[in-house]
């Protein structure tokens, strides 16, 4: 095996920061616009790369805020939930010089001992954090010398959804507690909450209150896939001191099989190509050589397994079955026609919001409309939906 091989630079499963990180300067632009008139909803089907873009901006230094980025998922209460945002913005505030005399005074008089992002130390610890959390708020909107503090909470839809199915008030607390903050005066000035998360924030919101309004005031930034244009810069990106390198026609064969310009999906697919390249040291790539490593990336359960793991983990079994049964139906016919969903819709009793169903299902990046008719947004979902349902009874 060639030693001086060199891999695309991409990142797979995890997030992608630092070198890895492709900049999204066009959402990034848009988040900070959007956050002068209020908190934000990243709005994005899975593995469009939102978490990047919010950890990425998180670390950019900026003189209008002071940003902190949190993963969430973890969290399994509303008590949990509130004490963790009364933690972020402790930390906020323990890294703005200009407040400093205030805060002193502020931590000795709520028995603070010692702030860290794994957590507070008090003298008494509180009993109520979200009352904590309001007094600060008020506090933090009434002093001039403190800046500007955006909270960026990622996996919000999966931590209420956990939360509600023990415990729907604490669920409901939590949506109602947050919109609050985002609309009273005395507490909305100084900060702003950017949310996110790789369920259809939506649905699971209807599900805990029967409808959305409180996500209404947000303000909405599509984190969209890649254009085609973009997609060539990409690979350029990805594969600029790589062994494996493309000429146009090459990059297109290989977006032509992928169709769904996300780093994700483009990235599996470069990957496979440089091993196979690897494996017979051979740096010379064609349209046969890409079709291989597609055919292989399908077959790789890996990748994809989780797609259907979480539809059947957040839907009640009657909901999945007629989700399922559209995305069956759709990955063997390669499209479905809205009169083929009603007809299931009418089989599984789900007349009344099937086609609520498929919004979600459009959000979460599963499929798409074209031409009235629905298909999968990407060919590797859609082969894996296929291998993994191979016999279709229609």
């Amino acid at each position: 095996m060639n030693k001086n091989w060199k891999a695309p630079n991409i990142i797979i499963g995890p997030v992608a920061d630092k070198d890895s990180y492709y900049n999204r300067s066009d959402i990034e632009e848009d988040i900070f616009n959007k956050l002068k008139n209020g908190s934000v909803l990243l709005v994005a089907p899975r593995r469009v790369g939102k978490t990047s873009v919010m950890q990425y901006i998180a670390k950019q230094p900026t003189e209008n805020y002071k940003l902190i980025f949190e993963d969430i998922e973890g969290i399994k209460s509303a008590d949990e939930f509130f004490e963790r945002i009364y933690t972020l913005l402790l930390n906020c505030l323990d890294k703005m010089d200009k407040a400093k005399k205030w805060f002193i005074n502020f931590m000795k008089k709520h028995s603070i001992i010692k702030i860290s992002r794994d957590g507070i130390a008090f003298k008494t610890k509180p009993d109520d954090f979200l009352k904590e959390v309001e007094i600060l708020l008020k506090e933090i909107n009434e002093k001039q010398a403190i800046e500007n503090i955006v909270l960026l909470l990622d996996e919000l839809p999966e931590v209420l959804f956990k939360i509600n199915k023990t415990d729907n008030a604490g669920a409901v607390s939590i949506l109602e507690n947050l919109r609050h903050w985002r609309q009273q005066p005395e507490m909305n000035k100084k900060v702003k909450f950017v949310l996110a998360g790789s369920v259809g924030i939506h649905y699971v919101v209807e599900k805990i209150k029967t409808r959305t309004s409180d996500l209404n005031d947000l303000q909405h930034v599509e984190c969209k896939p890649l254009s085609n244009n973009e997609a060539h810069k990409y690979i350029d990106w990805a594969t600029q001191n790589a062994t494996v390198i493309y000429n146009s026609e090459q990059k297109q064969y290989l977006l032509d099989k992928v169709q769904y310009f996300v780093p994700y999906s483009i990235n599996i697919l470069l990957n496979e190509i440089s091993i196979q390249a690897q494996k017979v040291n051979n740096p010379k790539i064609t349209t046969q050589s890409i079709d291989s490593a597609f055919n292989t990336v399908v077959k790789n359960n890996d990748h994809f397994k989780d797609w259907k793991e979480r539809l059947q983990n957040y839907m009640p079994k009657a909901d999945f079955d007629f989700v399922n049964e559209i995305l069956i139906h759709t990955a063997h016919k390669e499209r479905i026609t809205v009169q083929e969903i009603y007809d299931k819709a009418v089989k599984h009793s789900k007349t009344a919001d099937y086609m609520d169903f498929i919004t979600d299902l459009e959000k979460d990046g599963y499929i798409t409309e074209v031409d009235t008719q629905y298909r999968f947004m990407s060919p590797f979902l859609s082969a894996f939906w296929k291998r993994n349902n191979p016999i279709y009874n229609a």
